[in-house]
């Protein structure tokens, strides 16, 4: 058990060192934030939210009770189901905008945040990614960026 918490742990801290943006050379990172904000769109339109109401399953319980001789018994019982809702097209959702996003060009990357501190330039227009490029948060969106 605790070879399989150390793993999950393990797992849990390196996928939350990179961080996945789209991007395609030579475009605006405005044009970008446009496309993603059409393709949203086209994706809500094409996969609308579809909720449906379901239930967690009754589990069982016990309790003990006892009387002021210390005689106790012990008692099963149900809990009663809970309503949850999701929404069925969530996941198709997000598949059809990730594919409105590549028909337009662009590539999901996964890069590193960009160090507290270092001076990153961050490009108007989107280059290349090399062994240097990093991610940063410029005005609440995150864009890749190379240290300075």
């Amino acid at each position: 058990m605790q070879r399989f918490a150390l793993v999950a742990l393990c797992g849990v801290l390196l996928s939350g060192c990179n961080y996945t943006v789209y991007h395609q050379a030579g475009k605006s990172v405005q044009d970008r934030d446009r496309d993603i904000t059409n393709c949203d769109v086209q994706a809500l339109r094409d996969a609308p939210v579809q909720t449906q109401i379901r239930y967690t399953a009754p589990q069982p319980r016990e309790r003990k009770i006892c009387d002021d001789k210390g005689n106790c018994l012990t008692e099963t019982y149900w809990t009663r189901p809970e309503p949850y809702t999701v929404d069925i097209n969530e996941d198709l959702r997000s598949r059809v905008k990730a594919q409105c996003m590549m028909d337009q060009g662009y590539s999901q990357v996964s890069l590193p945040m960009c160090d507290n501190g270092t001076s990153v330039s961050v490009p108007v227009t989107m280059k290349g990614i090399s062994a240097k490029s990093c991610v940063v948060r410029v005005n609440g969106k995150l864009q890749v960026g190379e240290p300075s």
